[in-house]
């Protein structure tokens, strides 16, 4: 039990309207991230990278605001102190890192550091950047050479070559997405005119080429999906224990129950990858 009750305690409504915050962000961002697609859903990208972008940096910062009052004997840090923190959510995890090392916390689920998880990272940290990310629509109008940068477009060349090279290439999906492309070419192709732009900005002309790009987009969807909430799986965890030492081992009562906020993302790898819509309700 707590030595007070919460409702009383202003910062513990703080903490709470924020966990419930930063678990929807990342529910919208994870759930658009897994219907964009370059022909209907466009937009859904940029919904998933607002959504991500934001929500694991704040998740990350409360991470160190619990950090913080345990350190400092319930003392909550004043808002100059979560601004220096900053937004590089690379920075910001490596400091988690460290400091979950150095709690002894004992984590159900380990920081993914496989090469997908730093590319979506790095996307993330990209678009985070205005001009290069967030803006980079409204900055190519003066300055075409961002269309180089542009976010969708990063995201498809970085983070989808390497989740297609390992759960896409060489593998039953990959012959299965091409035979289907081959059938559907021969069926359509006399009869239809493709004209689409994939995510990369090439033009695509035709029914197999479509077809094949269409099935790589699922396989894309759903580990996109996967190997991001991996990484907001760990950062909730880190917290959970946090929060959960908190409040019952050091009378902190403003993080009390502010962990099942984030308990539907500490879930197993099938929730994960199959699992649509987020968060879990």
């Amino acid at each position: 039990m707590t030595a007070r009750n919460p409702w009383d305690i202003p910062e513990w409504h703080a903490i709470r309207r924020e966990s419930a915050l930063v678990r929807d962000l990342i529910g919208s961002g994870a759930t658009a991230l897994g219907s964009a697609n370059y022909a209907d859903k466009l937009g859904q990208y940029y919904t998933a990278f607002f959504g991500l972008s934001v929500g694991i940096e704040r998740l990350c910062k409360l991470v160190l605001v619990v950090d913080h009052a345990l350190r400092h004997r319930g003392a909550m840090p004043a808002e100059s102190v979560v601004r220096q923190y900053g937004h590089c959510l690379t920075k910001l995890m490596n400091t988690i890192d460290r400091l979950a090392l150095e709690s002894g916390v004992q984590l159900t689920y380990q920081r993914p550091k496989d090469l997908i998880a730093l590319n979506i990272v790095g996307c993330l940290d990209s678009f985070a950047d205005a001009r290069r990310g967030r803006y980079a629509n409204f900055g190519s109008l003066d300055t075409p050479s961002l269309n180089d940068d542009e976010p969708i477009r990063n995201w498809w060349e970085i983070v989808a070559a390497t989740i297609l090279a390992r759960h896409y290439e060489n593998k039953p999906i990959q012959r299965q997405v091409e035979s289907r492309a081959t059938v559907i070419d021969s069926m359509i192709s006399e009869y239809s005119q493709v004209l689409f732009m994939d995510e990369s900005g090439q033009t695509m002309q035709d029914v197999k080429t479509a077809s094949i790009r269409t099935g790589q987009t699922k396989v894309v969807q759903r580990y996109g999906r996967y190997h991001a909430l991996t990484i907001v799986r760990w950062l909730s965890d880190v917290y959970s224990q946090l929060a959960r030492s908190a409040a019952y081992h050091h009378r902190i009562d403003a993080f009390f129950g502010s962990w099942e906020f984030l308990q539907t993302y500490t879930v197993d790898d099938h929730f994960l990858k199959n699992r649509k819509v987020w968060p879990l309700v």
